[in-house]
């Protein structure tokens, strides 16, 4: 009877270590997924076009790059026309229907007061998305829709 009772103890002991061990296990791939969300998008550039909303012109198709770095999204073009700097940024991803899709969103504030809201998704090389600048009192001033591909370096 001892002897059972022994083994009951260690049988027990062995399986509630090997519960935790695998709980323990099991958080391990969630929280180094936690980390790599942070560095989704770093050290990216994309080349897009801006496409301004509510004008019929062609001419309204703007060349940009969008940059991902030191955790800021930055614009070439909103920097030069309406004098947004990079802001910070964030990302997360939905890998559910098989295919990665990296959200991400930005918002930003120019000294004149106006703000800038970048809300866009990264597929694969595919970026699209939209950025609205509304003036002071929240009124839209442009909306943009825009499309482009990650920009690929020499080398890489």
């Amino acid at each position: 009877m001892k002897n059972s009772l022994t083994i009951k103890k260690h049988f027990i002991t062995n399986i509630s270590f090997a519960i935790i061990m695998f709980a323990c296990m099991a958080g391990i791939p969630n929280k180094a997924l936690a980390q790599k969300k942070d560095k989704l998008l770093g050290e990216k550039n994309y080349d897009v076009e801006l496409t301004l909303q509510g004008k019929k012109k062609n001419d309204e198709v703007k060349k940009d790059q969008i940059l991902f770095r030191a955790d800021k999204l930055s614009s070439t073009f909103m920097l030069k026309e309406y004098v947004f700097t990079a802001s910070p940024f964030t990302a997360s991803v939905d890998s559910t229907s098989g295919t990665a899709i990296i959200t991400f969103v930005s918002d930003s504030k120019n000294a004149d007061g106006d703000k800038l809201k970048w809300n866009g998704t990264v597929t694969g090389e595919t970026m699209e998305g939209t950025a609205v600048i509304t003036d002071k009192k929240g009124k839209s001033k442009a909306e943009f829709t825009f499309t482009g591909k990650q920009k690929k370096f020499r080398g890489k």
